[in-house]
C-alpha cells in the first residue's frame, strides 16, 4: 500500500527541478490563485488514505509544491506589530509547511500591509511524526506552552497570534491547557485548520477569540487516521482566517 501510495507523487516529483532553498516573506510574489494551487494538490496527492501510509508521499509532494510555485516552507521572523507563533501538520517539511500555513500568512500579511503594519511568523519546531499524531502528540504542548511564554516576553508590544494545522491543533490545545489563563488572556487570536480535537474547547481563553476551520468529510477533524482531500484543501479558508485575526487585533 505505502509504494503505490507514493507513486503519485513520485512521479509529479520527477516532472520538477530539484527543491530551492525555501523562500522569506518578501518573495511571496507570482503565487499561483487559490484553485489552480489546489488541483496540483489533487493531483500529486494519494486520495484517501491512512495517515501511516503516506507521510513519504506528503513531505515530498509538498517539497514539490514549494519548488513548483515558490512557496516558503520555514518561517523564523521574530517580532512585528502582529506575530504568529505555528505548528504545522503531520509530515509538513520544515517548520510550517506548505498547504496551509503560508496562504494563511500570505493573506493576513497583505491585510495587515494596508494598514502599514508588519506580520512577523515563528514556525514551532517539533518532530510532527506519524506516531506524534496516533498518540496525542506527547510533551509537544508543553515545549509550544515554553514558546509562547518566550514570545511574549521577547516581543512586549506584538499582538500573538497562535495557529495551527492538523496535528498542530493538538500541540496548541495542549499547550493552552498547560498555561494559565493570565498568561493565554495575552495571546489575541487562535486559528486552526483540521483541528484534530475540533470537538474539544481550548482552554484558559475567551471563545471570541478562537476560529477552528473544519471541513466536511475532513476525517482528521474527527482525530481519524484518513487523510482526505478535505484536509488538504485549506489554503481556500486562507482570506477567512486572515479576516478573523484582523477583528481580534485591529
Amino acid at each position: 500500500m505505502r509504494s503505490q501510495a507514493l507513486l503519485p507523487v513520485l512521479l509529479a516529483w520527477q516532472s520538477l527541478a530539484h527543491p530551492t532553498q525555501p523562500q522569506e516573506l518578501d518573495s511571496r510574489f507570482g503565487w499561483p490563485d487559490v484553485t489552480t494551487f489546489l488541483e496540483k494538490v489533487a493531483d500529486i496527492f494519494p486520495g484517501d488514505a491512512v495517515v501511516e501510509d503516506v507521510c513519504g508521499a506528503i513531505t515530498a509532494g509538498e517539497v514539490a509544491l514549494s519548488t513548483l510555485f515558490g512557496i516558503p516552507y520555514v518561517e523564523n521572523d521574530g517580532c512585528g506589530d502582529t506575530t504568529v507563533i505555528f505548528a504545522r501538520g503531520t509530515c509538513d517539511p520544515s517548520n510550517v509547511g506548505v498547504v496551509t500555513g503560508p496562504w494563511f500568512f500570505k493573506s493576513l500579511d497583505s491585510k495587515l500591509q494596508e494598514s502599514g503594519q508588519s506580520l512577523a511568523v515563528d514556525g514551532f519546531e517539533y518532530p510532527a511524526s506519524v506516531d506524534g499524531y496516533l498518540n496525542g502528540s506527547p510533551g509537544n504542548g508543553l515545549k509550544f506552552a515554553e514558546v509562547i511564554k518566550d514570545k511574549l516576553a521577547g516581543c512586549p508590544n506584538t499582538k500573538l497570534v497562535l495557529g495551527a494545522y492538523s496535528q498542530g491543533g493538538m500541540v496548541v490545545h495542549d499547550a493552552a491547557a498547560s498555561l494559565d489563563s493570565d498568561t493565554m488572556s495575552k495571546v489575541s487570536a487562535v486559528v486552526i485548520f483540521g483541528d484534530p480535537y475540533s470537538k474539544q474547547p481550548l482552554d484558559n481563553i475567551d471563545t471570541s477569540k478562537v476560529k477552528i476551520f473544519c471541513h466536511e468529510g475532513d476525517n482528521i477533524c474527527e482525530n481519524g487516521p484518513i487523510i482526505t482531500f478535505a484536509h488538504l484543501n485549506y489554503a481556500l479558508d486562507a482570506d477567512a482566517a486572515a479576516d478573523f485575526v484582523i477583528s481580534q487585533t485591529q
